[in-house]
């Protein structure tokens, strides 16, 4: 599967769980950030680097939406595997 698809996937099961994506630049010379999963203002979003590779998104996105409960959604398979995945390496 490709990278972008996979990417599409995780977006549309941000939006079914109500986790908002937030893409933008993080992080200057001085400290570096990550991104990730936080709560603002009692609603759940997940910061990520537009400025890193797909591949670094989907690890990111896969990882802030692993701590959440998708057992009753359906996924496909390697979408339900890569959040295990993430959810092993927390």
């Amino acid at each position: 599967m490709r990278s972008r698809q996979v990417m599409e996937h995780l977006e549309d099961l941000a939006e079914r769980l109500g986790v908002e994506i937030v893409y933008q630049k993080l992080g200057e010379e001085e400290f570096s950030v990550r991104g990730g999963l936080c709560k603002v203002n009692g609603a759940f979003k997940v910061f990520i680097d537009r400025s890193k590779p797909v591949e670094d998104q989907i690890k990111i996105l896969a990882h802030g939406l692993s701590s959440f409960d998708t057992e009753e959604v359906y996924l496909f398979p390697y979408i339900r595997e890569i959040l295990d995945k993430a959810r092993r390496y927390q």
